[in-house]
């Protein structure tokens, strides 16, 4: 069996293409210097397209083009649908130059070098054919990519020698990333401004000067790694509810990301493989063997693995893309204790799941490392996490995270304010926002969400079923213990679990949230580009996250502090046990663009959220006696945050001169929750401390002005 491309319709050619080639026989081949080699220009009025590609898995051997008729439940066809690329501005125009040459030792090198002029790569679909769903009339939506850009590669005996660090790489590209649910004139997101460039170097200690690394086909499949890189990334992120046609004019932004430096030890692997069906024993559990290494048997997906430390001149940026633009970069990162292995890590595996057979579910329990089934899961007191897989006849694009991790944290906060000079506050905190282990199962269907109050699916846009557990192994069960021995081991893994706390740099302490739990559940949500809705009519356009059946967020933990360097139970300060379950059978969240700021040049973004409660509650439990806890239980009704806007405000537009982020908006409660459309339930909850109901809270309507400004002195 093996994974097939096939290239179904070309529906037009390159009409023009000049080829400057250099002859050379195999004299002059053996004495090839850098000036020689081959030239090979690519020019066309018209472009090239293609009707559909289509990558087959899973087809037992057939090798017939087909979609059906393979291995039960996995033979798929993916298709991408009406491919195009063309020139913008212009001429589609590509040069591309292959030389070979040796190095000073004569070891044979072979490069491949090119460029293109502004260019615009359209897929008009993405979906996917099999035996329990033919979705070839419906998609995801339309990616579009306009972009320019230069590539260069180098490596020894071949472009894809992976013997060793031979390879010289450099890469970089600007332009637009487009995405849309519909033809042209649907609203539109974009990733406006993109850029990236990346390069192997010999790292921050030395210059980020150019250097070597590994690009090759080994045994398991692609494989880019090296010593050192660096690696840099940014876009802002805009949307424009009246589109025309990929409009790169005429958008309002949203918010700016940026990933700027270098990367120590960083591994990309590429690998065949989806899906690993059958499961192993160890000791007394059973494992979901997910990747085929135990029996050695899985689908025909893909596998990408990655892998990196932080170098020490890295940076995280997230701020305001329009206005003065200002913007916060979290910088200087170390190691959470010392943890061994990356600091980052994501397996990730790429599959197509139907007719009900898949991964059954996540376990929030005691296991370190892969996933066990849900007896094993339940019998050592951890908590199941069914999946909802594509019923008997649907299928799903499939996403499945395996032991990802973040095991590092910033130290440095810098606000920048670009049209100031370009001045820059150091602030001496960190986000210490770390996952232990990390899994997720999310599955993906090609239907979009029509307008109006009953849901009702399109043919165009993203529909998600979504597990994702971020876990501190067997923690919570620890701490909750009636043993006081048992308590104290609650954070023997606090170098490898999950924490979401606020440091003082000088100090080398954080506060927050430690050894947690984070799950979040999602069914039926769907991913919309919307101008908006004439359920909620006060609601503005952008990107919404809305379903009206599952929608469930729980974060579990211990509140208190400690030093950075043992954040072990014993040596923090305990204040309590937290478990907050928001669980909504109604769930809206957008994210949408605000004006400019006049006083002080702030860009804000704007958000505005809904969610009727259903099973939702709030528990407070004492350190030592974790049984003893007040709780707010049972909660129904609404609750919706409306007119949100968050604004960072650079220390030269503030009387104080410091920094800070600025947080306003309504919160509206019961009938008072509606965006125009039908009135919210009461807010209901059954307040009470251990195992005593003290009586039922019940909240009919209300709203609530709230305006927070966070700064550090």
């Amino acid at each position: 069996m093996k994974s097939q491309i096939s290239l179904l319709l070309f529906t037009s050619c390159l009409p023009v293409t000049s080829l400057a080639l250099q002859a050379m026989d195999d004299s002059a081949l053996s004495g090839v210097t850098g000036a020689d080699g081959v030239s090979v220009s690519f020019n066309s009025t018209t472009g090239i397209s293609a009707e559909r590609l289509e990558w087959i898995t899973d087809d037992d051997g057939l090798n017939d083009g087909s979609c059906t008729g393979g291995i039960s439940h996995q033979h798929a066809c993916t298709q991408l649908q009406n491919i195009a690329l063309q020139g913008v501005g212009g001429a589609l125009n590509q040069q591309w130059h292959v030389d070979v040459g040796s190095d000073g030792s004569g070891n044979p090198y072979l490069g491949l070098s090119g460029s293109w002029d502004p260019q615009q790569l359209e897929i008009g679909g993405l979906t996917f054919e099999t035996a329990a769903d033919d979705a070839s009339t419906r998609s995801l939506g339309s990616l579009a990519l306009i972009s320019s850009g230069q590539f260069a590669l180098s490596n020894r005996g071949g472009p894809f020698n992976a013997a060793d660090n031979f390879a010289a790489l450099n890469f970089s590209m600007n332009g637009d990333l487009f995405y849309r649910q519909g033809g042209p004139g649907s609203a539109e997101l974009s990733f406006a401004n993109l850029f990236m460039d990346t390069r192997f170097t010999n790292g921050a200690a030395a210059g980020q000067t150019d250097a070597t690394g590994r690009i090759g086909i080994d045994g398991q499949g692609l494989v880019i790694d090296a010593p050192f890189a660096e690696l840099n990334l940014g876009f802002d992120l805009a949307f424009k509810a009246a589109a025309t046609d990929y409009d790169q004019a005429g958008r309002s932004n949203l918010l700016r990301f940026g990933w700027q430096g270098g990367l120590v030890n960083p591994v990309w692997r590429l690998t065949p493989g989806g899906f690993g069906y059958n499961t192993y024993l160890n000791g007394a559990d059973t494992y979901q063997d997910f990747d085929g290494s135990q029996t050695g048997q899985r689908s025909q997906g893909i596998s990408l693995y990655t892998a990196w430390d932080f170098d020490s001149d890295f940076s995280l940026s997230l701020g305001e893309a329009g206005g003065n633009g200002t913007v916060a970069r979290f910088s200087n990162w170390q190691r959470l204790g010392t943890a061994p292995g990356p600091m980052f890590a994501l397996p990730i595996i790429f599959d197509v799941f139907q007719g009900g057979v898949g991964p059954a579910g996540l376990c929030a329990g005691s296991a370190t490392s892969g996933v066990i089934d849900q007896t094993s899961c339940t019998a050592a007191g951890g908590e199941w996490y069914a999946n909802a897989l594509p019923g008997a006849d649907e299928a799903a694009f499939g996403i499945l995270m395996r032991d990802g991790r973040l095991l590092a944290y910033n130290t440095l906060i810098e606000v920048e304010d670009p049209l100031a000079g370009g001045t820059v506050t150091p602030v001496d905190w960190g986000a210490a926002f770390t996952f232990g282990k990390l899994d997720a199962d999310i599955f993906l269907y090609p239907y979009g969400r029509a307008d109006g109050a009953t849901v009702t699916t399109t043919d165009t846009g993203i529909r998600a079923d979504i597990n994702l557990v971020a876990q501190s192994p067997d923690a919570w069960r620890r701490a909750n213990s009636s043993s006081a021995a048992v308590r104290a081991t609650s954070g023997n893994g606090w170098q490898t679990n999950t924490h979401f706390m606020m440091v003082d740099t000088q100090a080398n302490t954080g506060v927050g949230f430690i050894n947690g739990d984070i799950i979040y559940q999602a069914r039926d949500l769907f991913l919309r580009v919307t101008h908006g809705d004439s359920r909620y009519p006060d609601l503005p356009g952008g990107l919404w996250l809305q379903t009206d059946n599952l929608a469930q967020y729980r974060f579990r933990a211990l509140f208190g502090g400690g030093s950075m360097d043992d954040l072990s139970y014993d040596a923090l300060t305990k204040v309590s046990l937290i478990d907050v379950n928001l669980e909504t059978d109604q769930f809206l969240f957008a994210l949408n663009p605000l004006p400019v700021d006049g006083a002080t040049g702030a860009a804000p973004i704007g958000f505005n959220g809904l969610l009727d409660l259903d099973g939702s509650y709030l528990r407070v439990g004492e350190i030592s006696s974790p049984q003893s806890q007040f709780f707010v239980n049972d909660v129904s009704g609404r609750v919706a945050w409306r007119d949100g806007s968050i604004a960072m405000v650079s220390g030269q537009h503030t009387a104080d001169g410091l920094p800070q982020l600025a947080i306003s908006n309504d919160l509206d409660i019961g009938e008072s929750a509606h965006f125009g459309g039908a009135p919210g339930d009461p807010l209901i909850g059954t307040i009470g401390f251990g195992s005593e109901a003290f009586g039922r809270m019940v909240i009919p309507a209300g709203s609530w002005h709230s305006d927070v400004i966070l700064k550090i002195p």
